[in-house]
């Protein structure tokens, strides 16, 4: 039953936004960090260090701006289904428990993040081509280091769960995507503190661009952790209240 729920709630999303912000989120951030480098770096000078600090530059972007708001946007938008066309009674009038359609559009907004972070690499491998084209040396390239773009993902897991529960319990998108704004512009500052872990917004950028390999590990630790506990309890407690 979960995963017919998840084929109906992936059908929902065919004429919806979110496939096309899954895409085009990841290629905004890999052409704005390339475009600055067609303009600051000239071909003979990019080494392997350079490389790095490419990759590094777009995975930052992208775990510690783009992703977080990416996400409170998507939750947003597979419960906004419900709510914009109200159907949530129709929903939960069905043979389905409301904690198995809960489970279910989480697991849609979990999928549809793994899916940005695939189209993220594929726009790097795409950005990192069109340099080659333009003249850029592909053999420092490979001598380049990749940033742990694996990481972001579980470590943005307690992100999903709380703008998950906060799209599912309100009508309104403008409140889940408020509290995604200003939680990722407080990860902007705590980031790179030794507070970070107090704010689950912090995680991906800790886990794949963090300072020291401790943590790196750490957030990737923390992420799923910490995801575990906020599921069933946010299930749990809006088992127990009306959907606004």
């Amino acid at each position: 039953m979960l995963i017919r729920l998840c084929l109906v709630e992936l059908l929902k999303l065919r004429r919806s936004l979110v496939l096309l912000t899954t895409v085009a989120c990841p290629a905004a951030v890999v052409a704005l960090m390339f475009g600055m480098a067609l303009r600051r770096i000239t071909p003979d000078g990019m080494t392997a260090a350079q490389w790095s600090m490419l990759w590094g530059s777009a995975s930052a972007l992208w775990s510690l701006f783009m992703l977080p708001l990416y996400i409170g946007l998507c939750t947003a938008l597979v419960n906004g289904n419900e709510h914009r066309n109200q159907t949530w009674r129709l929903m939960l009038s069905l043979p389905v428990g409301r904690l198995e359609l809960y489970a279910a559009k989480a697991m849609v907004s979990v999928l549809l993040l793994a899916a940005a972070q695939l189209a993220l690499l594929l726009a790097l491998a795409l950005g990192t081509g069109i340099l080659g084209l333009a003249g850029f040396p592909l053999e420092t390239a490979l001598q380049a280091q990749l940033p742990r773009l694996w990481a972001a993902p579980l470590a943005a897991l307690p992100v999903v769960a709380l703008q998950h529960a906060l799209s599912w319990r309100l009508r309104s998108v403008v409140t889940p995507l408020a509290v995604s704004v200003v939680a990722t512009l407080a990860a902007m500052q705590l980031g790179a503190s030794q507070y970070w872990y107090w704010l689950p917004w912090a995680y991906p950028v800790a886990a794949s661009n963090g300072g020291h390999e401790a943590m790196r590990d750490a957030a990737v630790l923390l992420g799923p952790m910490l995801a575990a506990v906020l599921f069933p309890l946010t299930a749990w407690w809006l088992s127990r209240r009306e959907i606004a």
